[in-house]
C-alpha cells in the first residue's frame, strides 16, 4: 500500500508543476483574452480586436514551441509588448465604437431636413454648428479607423516575422523595434481619443 501511496504523491507533484510551469508561460495571455470581449463591439471595431487576439495567441504558440534558453527569453519579452499591443487595440476599438453612437445620436439626416425648412437665422446657425460637429466626429472616427487597421496587420506580419526568429533567423532586433512602434502609436492614438472626450474641447483627428 505505501508504495502505491508514494506513486500518487510523486505524480500528483508533477502535475502541480506542469500547471504551474503552463499558467506562467500563457497566463498573461489568456487573462487578456477574458477580460476583452470583441462581441461587445460593432464593426469594423470588432473584427479590428479579433485580428489583434489572434496575433496574440498565434505569437504565444511561437513562442510555446521554441526551446528555453535565451531566445525564448527574448520572445516572451516582446511578447509582454504585445500583450500591451492588444490592450491598446481594444481600448482605441471601444473608443471608436463610443464615436460611432455619438454620431448616431447626433441624427444627421433629421437636423438636414430641419436645415432646409429653417428661416430662422439663430436656429438655422443652431443647425449649422451641430453638422459640424458630427462632422468632425466622422472625420475622426474614419482617421481611428484607418490607423488602427494598418497597427492591426502590422501585428499579424511582426508574428510571421517571429515565426523566423523562432528557427534562427537573426532578425530579433527588428522583431522588437516593430512591435515596439506599434505599442507607441496605438498608446499616440488611444491618447488623441482621450483629447475627444475632454469637454469643450474641439474634436481633432488623431
Amino acid at each position: 500500500m505505501w508504495p502505491s501511496l508514494v506513486i500518487v504523491a510523486v505524480v500528483a507533484v508533477g502535475l502541480a508543476v506542469w500547471w504551474r510551469a503552463r499558467r506562467r508561460s500563457s497566463g498573461d495571455s489568456a487573462g487578456i483574452q477574458r477580460d476583452i470581449d470583441p462581441f461587445t463591439l460593432s464593426e469594423p471595431w470588432r473584427r479590428h480586436v479579433q485580428a489583434a487576439l489572434s496575433s496574440q495567441r498565434r505569437y504565444r504558440a511561437i513562442v510555446r514551441d521554441v526551446k528555453p534558453g535565451p531566445l525564448r527569453d527574448r520572445l516572451q519579452g516582446i511578447g509582454r509588448q504585445v500583450d500591451d499591443a492588444v490592450r491598446s487595440c481594444a481600448e482605441v476599438a471601444k473608443r471608436g465604437d463610443e464615436l460611432d453612437a455619438a454620431i448616431t445620436r447626433i441624427g444627421v439626416a433629421s437636423i438636414e431636413r430641419q436645415m432646409q425648412h429653417a428661416t430662422d437665422d439663430v436656429v438655422r446657425a443652431s443647425f449649422a454648428a451641430q453638422l459640424a460637429a458630427a462632422e468632425r466626429l466622422r472625420a475622426t472616427r474614419g482617421d481611428t479607423d484607418a490607423q488602427l487597421r494598418l497597427q492591426v496587420v502590422r501585428m499579424g506580419e511582426l508574428t510571421a516575422l517571429a515565426a523566423e526568429v523562432s528557427v534562427g533567423v537573426d532578425q530579433a532586433d527588428a522583431l522588437g523595434d516593430g512591435v515596439s512602434d506599434v505599442v507607441v502609436q496605438l498608446e499616440g492614438l488611444r491618447q488623441a481619443l482621450r483629447e475627444v472626450e475632454q469637454p469643450g474641447r474641439p474634436a481633432t483627428s488623431p
